[in-house]
C-alpha cells in the first residue's frame, strides 16, 4: 500500500504535534476535532510551534509554508475514508476509543490501517468494537512529537502481521524508530516515567526545592534532556492523572497513585502548557516564561486564591 495521505482523529497536543511530523515528512495530514474551533486553534499552535524552530535556526519560513500547506482540518470524521492510514489522539478513555473505532471501522475501507495511540489502554480491549481487528494496532507516540525519535509499536491480539510492517514502514517515513512492545499496562516508557514525574511533584510538594532546581538537578545529575516537572506540562497534568489512574487500575501498583498536589492543580486546570499554567507558567505562543516555576512558599498559600488572581488577569 502507497501511503499518501495520514487522518489524525483529535487536535489536542499530541494532534498537533503529529500533524506537523507528519506533513513534515511529506505527506498530506488531514487533522480531525469535532468543534471548528479547536481545529483553527491547533492550527495557530503548530504556527507557533514552527516559529520556535525558526527562531533557532531548525527551520525556515519557506518550510513553515510548505508544512502548513499540506495540513487540511474537518470536523467531519467521514473524511478519514480518504486516508490510508488513520491515527486516534483522544483523550485516554477506553469508552470513547472504543467508540471512535467502531465508527471508524465502518467508515474507512477494509486497507485503511487505524492506529490508538494509547498509553496505557488494551489495543486489543480497543480493537474489540471493530468488526476487523486485524487491522487496529497500537503506537504511542511521545512529546513533544517533533522532537522525539522513537514510537512504541504494539501489537493487538489479532493486528495482522500486513498492518504491523505497514505501520513500522510509516514510521520510518516520519523519522520515528519504532520499538515493538508487547502488549501490557504503560509499554516501557509511560511505566518508567510517571513514577518519576510523581516522585518529582512529591519533592516539590514538601518543600525540599523549587521546580526549576528539581528539573535542573535530573538534567544535570542523571543526564535527562529534560527535567520531570517540565515534561509533566508538556505532557498536561490532566493526562498524567488519566494515563495514572488507569494503571493503578490495571495493576493494582500503589506507584501509580496520583501526587495529591498533582491532583490539587489538575482540579484547579492548572493543565500545563496547554493551559498557560503548571508547574511553570507559559505564554499565548506556550512558550515557557522565565522564572515562573513554583515555588515551595508559592505552594504554602492559598492556592485557590492564586489561581482566582491569575485568571482575572
Amino acid at each position: 500500500m502507497t501511503i499518501k495521505r495520514v487522518a489524525v482523529a483529535g487536535a489536542g497536543t499530541m494532534g498537533q504535534g503529529l500533524a506537523q511530523t507528519i506533513a513534515r515528512s511529506g505527506l498530506e495530514v488531514l487533522l480531525i476535532d469535532s468543534d471548528e474551533s479547536l481545529v483553527k486553534k491547533a492550527i495557530e499552535k503548530i504556527g507557533f510551534s514552527m516559529n520556535a524552530e525558526i527562531a533557532r535556526w531548525g527551520l525556515t519560513e519557506s518550510e513553515k509554508r510548505a508544512i502548513l500547506s499540506r495540513i487540511t482540518t474537518t470536523t467531519k470524521l467521514e473524511e478519514a475514508k480518504s486516508c490510508q492510514i488513520v491515527i486516534e489522539t483522544i483523550p485516554e478513555k477506553i469508552c470513547m476509543k472504543k467508540e471512535i473505532f467502531s465508527k471508524l471501522d465502518q467508515i474507512c475501507p477494509p486497507e485503511t490501517v487505524l492506529i490508538t495511540n494509547t498509553a496505557t489502554l488494551s489495543v486489543t480491549e480497543i480493537a474489540a468494537a471493530a468488526k476487523n481487528q486485524s487491522r487496529i494496532i497500537g503506537v504511542h507516540f511521545l512529546n513533544p512529537v517533533p522532537k522525539t525519535s522513537i514510537a512504541e509499536l504494539v501489537r493487538g491480539r489479532l493486528t495482522s502481521d500486513s498492518v504491523f510492517e505497514t505501520t513500522k514502514r510509516f514510521l520510518k517515513m516520519i523519522e520515528k524508530t519504532p520499538v515493538h512492545v508487547f502488549e501490557c499496562p504503560g509499554y516501557i516508557t509511560t511505566r518508567i516515567t510517571l513514577p518519576m514525574i510523581n516522585e518529582a511533584i512529591r519533592v516539590l510538594a514538601e518543600g525540599i526545592a523549587p521546580c526549576a532546581d528539581i528539573d535542573n538537578t535530573m538534567k544535570l545529575g542523571i543526564g535527562l534532556n529534560m527535567g520531570p516537572l517540565s515534561l509533566a506540562d508538556i505532557i498536561g497534568l490532566d493526562t498524567i492523572v488519566s494515563w495514572m489512574e488507569n494503571l493503578h487500575t490495571e495493576t493494582g501498583e500503589m506507584t501509580y497513585v496520583p501526587a495529591k498536589l498533582l491532583r490539587k492543580m489538575v482540579r484547579l486546570g492548572w493543565y500545563g502548557a496547554k493551559s498557560g499554567r503548571g508547574f511553570y507558567r507559559y505564554d499565548s505562543e506556550g512558550r515557557r516564561i522565565e522564572n515562573s516555576g513554583v515555588s515551595p512558599c508559592e505552594l504554602s498559600m492559598n492556592t485557590s486564591s492564586t489561581i482566582t488572581q491569575e485568571q482575572k488577569k
